[in-house]
């Protein structure tokens, strides 16, 4: 007998079939499932709700029909709490809208979204300080109607936070002893528990294909939670002219390309995400007997936040250019000055 066991941020669910004969455990109700990342000072919120199953034959877990995975009547609402009082509660909405590719799977599920800013504001920024959250923790409930449960988590609302960047903040540098250095300038953690485990640092590349007549607006994109020793980002030739170089298409009817700008964005979650990263290592994220890690009251899952911050706008420095444009290893990519 068999459950929803092991997940990380909702990418690791399966995609269902379709089928009529499973052998489902029908003693006791389904048990709600819900995921939410949410960045508080993001402009879209989603939570993904579903329902699961105990079933005899662990086999017959992918022919379950994705349909029987939705409950009918669900309720989410996001609260901001500061000290013990509510200071404001969100309803958010069933969307019909496909989930995107990201921290969800793509798909159809059953989402929940909010597509405004939540109403935080920050008190005390000034020239030294980003400021605080006039918040403690966001709270999410899930009311699941159809059976009368009430699903609820909580997670600590951190201050928005900047990227640092050792030389200058408008121009990479990747060589000689101290290339760009990337890191939240702070660190942003409760006292309690591990330290950051999992980040990702994210990479737009914004160039112009020129062709004999015409001209193309060109991105892409990357993104990687490698490179980083303790929570800095140090900048290298490899880390930045590799992925370039594996990212941009042969063609040979391109005259020359040139760079417009990179933008680079970091995030990272709360502590929350990193005790239930930290127990499944300690688990060897194997098959076991174990219930999933959750942090809600009756439904498995997870609710944490990130920080996420974006410096847009970036150019080379110009031994940097020369790299990309002039040596043997990256010369072949077309860039001119």
């Amino acid at each position: 007998m068999q459950i929803v066991k092991r997940y990380l941020l909702g990418i690791l669910l399966c995609a269902f079939g379709c089928s009529t004969d499973l052998d489902i455990m029908e003693d006791g109700q389904p048990m709600p499932v819900i995921y939410a990342m949410i960045n508080p000072y993001d402009t879209v919120h989603y939570v993904r709700v579903q329902k699961t199953f105990k079933i005899n034959v662990k086999e017959d877990w992918p022919s379950l029909n994705p349909d029987s995975l939705h409950f009918k009547e669900v309720e989410v609402y996001l609260s901001g709490l500061g000290g013990d009082s509510i200071k404001w509660i969100e309803k958010l909405e069933e969307t019909t809208v496909v989930k995107q590719e990201g921290f969800f799977p793509s798909g159809n599920y059953q989402v929940f979204k909010i597509d405004h800013k939540l109403p935080i504001n920050i008190i005390g920024a000034n020239a030294h300080s980003v400021g605080k959250p006039d918040i403690d923790s966001l709270i999410l409930e899930v009311r699941i109607n159809d059976f009368g449960i009430v699903c609820q988590a909580s997670d600590v609302v951190l201050p928005p936070l900047e990227i640092i960047n050792y030389k200058s903040r408008y121009e990479i540098y990747a060589y000689g002893s101290k290339p760009s250095l990337y890191s939240l300038s702070y660190v942003g953690e409760t006292s309690e528990g591990v330290n950051t485990v999992y980040r990702q640092i994210e990479f737009k590349v914004h160039y112009k294909d020129h062709f004999t007549d015409q001209t193309l607006d060109r991105e892409i994109h990357w993104l990687t939670y490698k490179g980083f020793d303790g929570l800095q980002y140090f900048m290298s030739p490899a880390k930045l002219f590799y992925p370039i170089s594996e990212l941009i298409p042969d063609d040979d009817s391109v005259l020359f390309r040139t760079l417009d700008s990179i933008d680079i964005a970091l995030m990272r979650p709360t502590n929350v995400f990193n005790h239930y990263f930290h127990m499944m290592e300690m688990l060897e994220w194997e098959d076991n007997d174990f219930a999933p890690y959750s942090n809600f009251d009756n439904a498995y899952g997870m609710f944490f936040g990130i920080i996420r911050d974006e410096w847009t706008g970036m150019k080379l420095h110009y031994q940097e250019m020369d790299t990309l444009c002039f040596s043997e290893s990256y010369k072949y990519l077309k860039f001119r000055k």
